[in-house]
């Protein structure tokens, strides 16, 4: 571990980049640029502003706000008073918002706009340990007769010289185990836990991102995942703050595409579901194209196969193919890396499986997607390596992380990387800390070349009426790996039998529709056109031929809709509330069992 504390971390940085960009914000007329040293500046200044105020040290502060320069600036700030910074995710109503602010202990809440202020004054009277809310917004500021940041700011500059010696010693004796931030597990049953990350779980974890896929000062990469995930937090923003890289700010994720072709990013970490999204668009795309482009393109799509397996086993490519794909395919691939601005080097995908065949697809055509796998407790597990790599695997275990499989098949996890406990709770930490092993509560397998594979959660296991236990998860993903279906849900505790409730993918239903000759007229009209439902019923068909007779779904559903975070049957991070579904769609399930 190089640095001791991430302030270490912060005044080194700082000190080498000082006249660069540290962040770059879309504006009415084009992206402008925020410096290392301002970034420096503002940090500085809030946290003696907390100081001022009264921050106790190690209170919490949490932020309730999108991807912008208020995020980093109040979190490093914060931890540089000596405080433990807490997000909250923008989508948080306001009884989640009160309970996290509440059970963090937290003495100061920033917001940004108008509605995340509405939903902290909504429950200001039940937070009484509050001693002060920051409004980015001026107007939420003026209309709850709140401190405009901007103003906070200045606040801090202004009391510099009475509290600065604090600041620097509270955050220059930070000990490497101390809490830095709080990362709030979304849960998908029960209440969010705390999971406090020190110093030493921050650095260790970046230093092992190094160690397995580097980014440098000169990458170009976007922030528009939420700050208040450990993977934005981890592999985003301290990761770009140790290699020095500079993050461009995306507050609207509908205009990604549209940035794309302005940033051209070098680096590119998603969810699944936008490599999904991509995908379908790349196949309307083409389906618009002539007979002889579309021939054209699955002939380099066909070389670029070819190509990427070879290199996938790590073999060597004979030169005549290799001239050939450099000939024939690549020209006509390129207009694939078009999608992601042309210039990418490395993208990663998380949080979900990815599909194979996604996988396959974008590697022929020359992009490679390295999956990975963590989670709060320790973000750092496993990683495909660029030289290294499978689609139907995590990847081998990480730098400085240990990995073994239960015999119950639960993955545990050792490493200097591991969170210190959930806050306040004792008794749940003991439950998936043992004899300094971390139990993940994922199932999995570690194959012959080292890689781990996600099979399923242990606490989602469906007993069905025969005893069996059956990992949802697993088929989940296995559905969803075909590009018509969006989200799955598979049910059948207590049944004799699976089910599954199904949603499309609007892009691709429309454009099978469409290359079928489908007539429609809405959407809603589409998904119950029996041509769509055969679709289905192969994808179905296709999945249970790959598993046992017990994991076969017997009968399933398309709803019109997909499930939601709002209606919080999916958690922030799109993992399912399977209790809610269960629950929202009970009519249905019994349709579909004939009751």
């Amino acid at each position: 571990m190089r640095y001791k504390n991430v302030y270490a971390l912060f005044r080194e940085r700082v000190a080498q980049m000082r006249d660069r960009p540290a962040f770059w914000e879309r504006g009415p007329t084009g992206w402008t640029s925020i410096g290392w040293a301002e970034w420096e500046r503002d940090a500085h200044r809030f946290a003696w502003a907390l100081l001022a105020e009264g921050l106790t040290p190690g209170a919490a502060v949490c932020i309730l706000a999108g991807n912008a320069p208020v995020w980093p600036t109040s979190d490093v700030g914060t931890i540089i008073a000596g405080g433990v910074s807490v997000g909250i995710y923008p989508t948080s109503s306001a009884e989640q918002c009160r309970y996290i602010i509440d059970h963090s202990d937290a003495e100061f809440v920033v917001v940004d706009t108008v509605a995340q202020a509405e939903k902290i004054m909504r429950v200001r009277h039940e937070l009484p340990k509050l001693k002060g809310i920051v409004a980015v917004d001026e107007e939420a500021a003026r209309r709850f007769a709140l401190v405009a940041y901007r103003e906070f700011l200045q606040q801090g500059e202004a009391a510099r010289a009475r509290v600065e010696a604090e600041q620097r010693r509270r955050a220059s004796e930070a000990h490497a185990d101390e809490t830095a931030i709080i990362v709030y597990t979304s849960g998908t049953t029960g209440l969010p836990k705390g999971a406090c990350l020190s110093h030493r779980y921050i650095i260790n974890s970046v230093e092992s991102l190094r160690a397995t896929i580097p980014i440098y000062d000169w990458d170009v990469t976007f922030s528009y995942l939420p700050y208040c995930h450990v993977a934005e937090r981890i592999s985003g923003l301290y990761n770009r703050l140790y290699a020095g890289t500079a993050a461009h700010f995306v507050t609207d994720v509908s205009k990604l595409d549209e940035y794309m072709t302005e940033v051209r990013p070098t680096v590119f970490a998603s969810l699944p579901r936008f490599f999904e999204k991509i995908y379908a668009r790349i196949q309307s795309d083409l389906a618009r194209d002539t007979e002889r482009e579309r021939a054209a393109f699955h002939e380099a799509l066909k070389l670029g196969h070819q190509v990427a397996s070879l290199r996938r086993a790590r073999q060597q490519i004979p030169i005549e193919l290799q001239r050939e794909y450099e000939r024939r395919a690549r020209p006509v691939l390129a207009r694939v890396h078009d999608y992601f601005g042309g210039r990418l080097r490395l993208a990663t995908s998380g949080g979900a499986p990815l599909p194979v065949e996604i996988g396959e697809f974008f590697d022929a055509c020359g992009i490679t997607i390295l999956q990975a796998y963590g989670l709060t407790e320790n973000v750092c597990v496993a990683f495909n390596r660029p030289d290294h790599y499978k689609f139907d695997a995590v990847g081998p275990p990480m730098p400085g992380c240990e990995v073994r499989i239960a015999e119950d098949g639960e993955i545990m996890v050792r490493s200097e990387m591991m969170f210190s406990g959930y806050y306040k709770e004792p008794e749940r930490t003991a439950e998936v800390v043992r004899d300094g092993w971390l139990l993940t509560g994922d199932l999995g397998e570690l194959d012959a070349d080292g890689f781990l594979r996600i099979t399923g959660r242990k606490k989602e296991l469906i007993v069905t009426s025969t005893g069996k236990k059956i990992a949802p998860s697993f088929i989940e993903n296995l559905l969803k790996s075909e590009p018509l279906i969006s989200q799955a849900f598979v049910y059948g505790e207590g049944r004799s039998y699976l089910v599954a409730l199904l949603t499309l993918n609007r892009a691709e239903a429309e454009r099978r529709a469409r290359s079928s000759g489908i007539a429609f007229k809405e959407f809603a009209e589409l998904i119950t056109r029996p041509e769509i439902e055969a679709m289905v019923r192969r994808a179905v068909e296709q999945v249970n031929a790959r598993v046992s007779s017990t994991e076969q779904i017997k009968r399933f559903l398309i709803l019109d809709r997909d499930f939601e975070i709002e209606r919080d049957e999916l958690t922030p991070t799109l993992k399912l509330r399977r209790e809610t579904i269960a629950r929202h769609f009970a009519d249905r399930l019994k349709q579909i069992y004939g009751e």
